[in-house]
């Protein structure tokens, strides 16, 4: 049992002082103020509590009885995990912000303050982790945030919810982000996540072989589709010549092109980095872009699109009419694009300017293309004969 008391200390030659704590852990004494001012005369160090006869009693001695409970609240914490604090790690508590009943209340006002940097498609993604979260520890409070929880919960996600290693390296991640910023603000003193790593999957991904994509560009000149699924096409092949993501693509207005380029800022770094993308325009893309606007001179270059999810149908029907065994859809465009760009020119830096990238391990991974022309090329050697 800790023997707490309460004190009331008074300079020389006056008749008031404040009341401090005084208490020892692990032979370490531990001494703060209250800052509850009292009179001498109105102090009973008997009872250690502010008499009657101070106007203001009731309120001084609630203010004591909470500093009392708060030290036997962070106490009874260390005991029931059979431990007792230090001195230090006591006052470090005991000093913390305490303005949440739970860590979700927390994560709450925070993503309000990462909505202004963040994308809406990561907003959601923090939305969806936090929610299985909430949904495994809904009265989770900082202090349950330890190594063993986070284990207990890595394993929730992998058996019991069927997440593969990348969703659960994603979803930690955007965890960590917020127990990162815990720590920061001081409601949180250790990182549980500090000896925990997932071994993250290699990012895998659908392109098109050089003989799939004009087996896609012949239907395309057939000329014979309903109009959603032509238009669903044309966007299919104006990615797959253009680079861009679908929400670019779907932005994208005439007047961003010239004969030899176009210009734009990819919607998910517009608050990241907010810088223009120049990419060049090849014959077959301006050749597209013409057959799309027609004698139009502004506004969006397509106009009336399906909604993304029907026009990932009528791709992957077309893949299956083509006799094509993958799933595509049309995120295929964009790395289509930067496949065969990347294996034809064996340029990362340039690749990784023309997609938008922020950092080159996005990019690196079509770093395959170049591995599998290393290994084409040594075949040169062959014709040496030993």
């Amino acid at each position: 049992m800790i023997n707490i008391k309460l004190k009331l200390t008074v300079h020389k030659n006056e008749n008031h002082g404040y009341i401090h704590v005084y208490f020892y852990l692990k032979r370490e004494k531990v001494h703060f103020s209250t800052r509850v001012q009292c009179d001498i005369k109105n102090w009973n160090e008997k009872t250690m509590r502010v008499r009657i006869s101070d106007p203001m009693a009731a309120d001084k001695n609630l203010i004591l009885e909470n500093i009392l409970a708060r030290i036997n609240s962070i106490i009874v914490k260390y005991r029931l995990k059979d431990k007792q604090p230090t001195k230090e790690i006591f006052l470090r508590e005991y000093n913390r912000p305490d303005d949440y009943e739970t860590f979700f209340k927390f994560t709450d006002e925070q993503k309000r303050k990462f909505a202004r940097t963040l994308e809406l498609g990561t907003i959601n993604n923090h939305n969806t982790s936090l929610k299985k979260l909430q949904e495994y520890a809904p009265k989770l409070h900082f202090d349950d945030f330890t190594e063993d929880f986070v284990s207990e919960y890595y394993c929730h996600l992998m058996k019991t919810l069927g997440n593969n290693n990348n969703t659960t390296y994603k979803n930690l991640s955007v965890i960590r982000k917020y127990v990162n910023e815990a720590i920061r603000l001081g409601y949180m003193d250790e990182d549980p996540f500090k000896n925990f790593s997932i071994p993250r999957t290699k990012a895998s991904y659908t392109y098109l072989e050089e003989e799939e994509l004009k087996a896609f560009i012949e239907l395309y000149h057939q000329g014979d589709l309903p109009l959603n699924k032509y238009k669903a096409l044309q966007l299919f092949l104006f990615m797959c010549f253009s680079s861009l993501h679908i929400g670019d693509a779907k932005k994208m207005k005439i007047e961003q092109f010239t004969d030899t380029s176009f210009t734009y800022y990819r919607i998910k770094n517009r608050n990241r980095k907010p810088e223009p993308i120049q990419v060049p325009v090849s014959n077959t893309l301006r050749n597209l872009l013409k057959d799309i606007i027609g004698y139009r001179k502004k506004d969006f270059v397509f106009e009336n699109l399906p909604a993304d999810q029907t026009m990932n149908k009528y791709l992957k029907k077309f893949a299956t009419e083509l006799k094509i065994n993958k799933d595509i859809s049309h995120k295929t465009g964009r790395h289509t694009f930067a496949t065969y760009f990347l294996s034809k020119t064996k340029d990362l830096n340039t690749l990784k300017e023309i997609m938008g990238h922020s950092n080159i391990r996005e990019t690196l991974i079509y770093a395959h293309v170049l591995d599998k022309d290393k290994q084409e090329g040594i075949t040169c050697f062959d014709n040496f004969a030993i």
